[in-house]
């Protein structure tokens, strides 16, 4: 689909090799951290402490408050979107992603929860273990099946990413930073999509100076930049 890359967390080995969980609408952060561990021994001679290098930490990045949405099974569908939202249920994509935190027992020599990589469009992350899962549900239907959650994913380097590509943590917020409109997109679903709430499409329309916000069209143009 043209102006669009929708997001996903992939299991690259084990049982559940090529899995994949689509993200229903992108994350609006990425964060990432590495470093280094330092020892100090402090001197009763010197005013400052010897600083022992002790080799680098293993680098982690997290996604926070991914949303996963079934309420629009439809228009999930219309707007070309992949994952289990499009067919009305939500838990089966987040209990998979659950279950990449536990122990593949075909993973040799020495079972371990799999490997698994987050991927957005061109972007690819390193191998990396997922390392948390925190879900928050935020509507259920009146029989109390869950329709909507918020979850935040902590991932943890598998393997050293010195040898890979470096990532600029800021390359997908500018890789974000324009959307196509399509076809009966309004610009409060576009804010709902992209930020995960309607009430953004007055910042849309701020950064894109719309005189008319409700008359967007298809093949237009929008910068979409962080929320401030």
């Amino acid at each position: 689909m043209p102006g669009f890359e929708q997001s996903y967390i992939k299991c690259t080995e084990g049982k559940y090799a090529n899995t994949m969980i689509y993200l229903t609408f992108n994350p609006e952060t990425v964060t990432f951290s590495k470093g280094v561990k330092w020892t100090k021994t402090e001197k009763p001679t010197s005013d400052n402490p010897d600083m022992d290098f002790g080799g680098g930490k293993s680098g982690t990045f997290k996604i926070s408050d991914i949303t996963f949405d079934s309420t629009l099974p439809t228009l999930l569908t219309e707007q070309g979107k992949k994952g289990s939202a499009v067919s009305g249920t939500i838990t089966t994509d987040i209990e998979q992603l659950v279950r990449f935190t536990e122990i593949d027992s075909t993973i040799t020599p020495e079972p371990r929860p799999p490997k698994c990589q987050f991927v957005w469009g061109q972007y690819k992350s390193y191998s990396v273990y997922v390392q948390h899962v925190t879900v928050t549900y935020e509507m259920f239907d009146a029989t109390g099946k869950p329709l909507r959650a918020k979850v935040s994913v902590d991932f943890v380097e598998a393997e050293d990413a010195n040898t890979l590509p470096y990532q600029n943590p800021t390359s997908r917020s500018l890789a974000r930073k324009v959307r196509t409109v399509l076809e009966g997109e309004t610009l409060d679903w576009i804010a709902y999509q992209e930020y995960g709430s309607a009430a953004a499409w007055r910042h849309i329309a701020e950064t894109n100076n719309l005189d008319d916000p409700s008359n967007v069209r298809a093949g237009q143009v929008l910068r979409l930049v962080p929320l401030r």
